[in-house]
């Protein structure tokens, strides 16, 4: 049986890859393009990814009571909460300036809405990621008006509820290890900005060594039951990274009188 977490750094490294050079995620790395507008978007982006993985996480809880002590290595509720504050504070501010600055606009666009569904019918990931996914140019871009509505019509399938919670849990603990990190590169970029949602994720961060711990000493049940669980772990890992991927192009939107306008910083 091959070493899981080598194989997961290994073989997800194209779609991570892929993720970060997707907007809005590219802010992160290119900073001319920048702005509260492409925050909210990676916000409202994350908000769904952690609804939509706790939901899967808690039924793979329910199916196979085995996998209690890995769950608890993510507080979602506190996740969520922190993000749908900085979402708010956000949307607070960009509706100020819209009453302040442009009396005919009026928000009737809802910020978050919650309709994905989960599916766990046992088949492989079906979501296509885009090779030119990451390369839409700044130009192409209107900074000031970014749709903030997550389409959440499409969801990741996978292999079984188990090796779904399981990286699940990793692409969450993963993208925490940086948590810190990016809080104190937005705080030099304003002081204003909200980074509840990334000191909530650097607290997840504790919890990635103790997250390995367990997985490699439940993978041998699992394998008992499943030969290829590595590989299923992998594949869907890259389901969740696609997912997040394609919720990352809706971002790329054209203006529209439905979306939140925020002036870039």
């Amino acid at each position: 049986m091959r070493n899981l977490f080598p194989a997961l750094k290994q073989d997800t490294q194209a779609s991570h890859t892929a993720l970060e050079n997707t907007f809005p995620f590219s802010i992160y790395h290119h900073k001319h393009r920048f702005n509260k507008a492409a925050y909210c978007a990676v916000l409202s982006i994350m908000k769904e990814f952690h609804q939509t993985s706790a939901d899967v996480i808690k039924q793979a809880r329910d199916t196979d009571v085995t996998l209690a002590q890995i769950v608890t290595m993510i507080d979602s509720k506190t996740v969520l909460t922190a993000i749908s504050e900085d979402i708010h504070t956000l949307k607070a501010k960009s509706q100020l300036l819209s009453e302040t600055r442009d009396a005919l606009y009026i928000d009737t666009h809802p910020l978050y809405i919650d309709t994905h569904q989960t599916k766990s019918d046992g088949t492989q990931s079906t979501l296509a990621v885009s090779k030119n996914a990451g390369s839409t140019k700044a130009s192409a871009i209107d900074a000031n008006y970014i749709g903030t509505h997550v389409n959440s019509s499409f969801s990741p399938t996978f292999n079984s509820p188990t090796t779904s919670a399981i990286a699940a849990i990793y692409v969450w603990l993963g993208s925490s290890m940086g948590a810190n990190i990016i809080a104190r590169r937005l705080n030099e970029i304003e002081q204003a900005i909200p980074t509840h949602y990334y000191q909530a994720m650097s607290e997840c961060a504790k919890s990635w060594v103790s997250f390995k711990q367990n997985v490699d000493a439940f993978l041998p049940e699992l394998a008992l039951n499943n030969e290829n669980v590595v590989d299923d772990i992998v594949q869907d890992a890259n389901a969740w990274f696609e997912y997040l991927i394609n919720l990352g192009v809706q971002f790329q939107a054209k203006p529209s009188s439905n979306n939140v306008r925020v002036d870039p910083l």
